[in-house]
């Protein structure tokens, strides 16, 4: 079942989010810097989604990653979420040529607005770092995997990978980021048990 937004008090401190103007100059940003990450990232999804596979991605932003998975694996049902409802308008747009569209709803990781094991793979960059309850982010992230289902994290080291206990970590590695030195970025991933 979906988690119920109203019951949870994660959904209304909008903590993170990236709202108003502040929305339309990350959003300029990620589509100008972004595709050189985001490319690499997107062909390590490519690369790990099974065939026809449901993608949802946490922290969507604007959609830049989203844009780039389309381009590369058409076969894939893509989602995102953010917590930002500027973002998810930004995606909108940003996303707005592809058929069919991605499902793209604001919301918190902690509530995500999706039945039980909708999801083969599950993906978020640069994200989860931010989370105001990542033990919560993580439980519901693994509600939304089928059995079998896995979980992509990149992030920088600091975060919060071991809040992940619904599932089972099967590989923590570097990630090369063509923006290091600056970005150290790693990949984390696990599986529903």
């Amino acid at each position: 079942m979906p988690h119920d937004h109203h019951d949870h008090d994660h959904h209304d401190r909008r903590h993170g989010a990236i709202e108003g103007r502040h929305s339309h100059r990350y959003n300029r940003i990620a589509r100008l810097l972004g595709p050189l990450q985001y490319r690499r990232i997107a062909a390590d999804i490519a690369a790990a989604a099974p065939e026809s596979a449901a993608v949802l991605d946490v922290g969507t932003g604007p959609g830049i990653l989203l844009r780039i998975l389309a381009k590369r694996r058409p076969d894939l049902r893509l989602a995102g979420v953010d917590l930002a409802r500027d973002m998810i308008d930004h995606a909108a747009r940003n996303l707005a040529h592809l058929d069919p569209a991605p499902d793209l709803r604001t919301a918190d990781v902690a509530a995500l607005p999706f039945d039980d094991a909708a999801f083969d793979l599950v993906v978020t960059t640069y994200s989860s770092h931010h989370w105001s309850d990542p033990e919560t982010g993580g439980a519901e992230i693994a509600r939304v995997l089928k059995d079998g289902g896995r979980l992509l994290d990149y992030d920088f080291p600091r975060g919060p990978f071991d809040a992940f206990d619904d599932l089972a970590e099967t590989a923590r590695t570097p990630f090369r980021s063509p923006w290091m030195p600056f970005m150290r970025t790693v990949r984390f991933e696990a599986a529903k048990r």
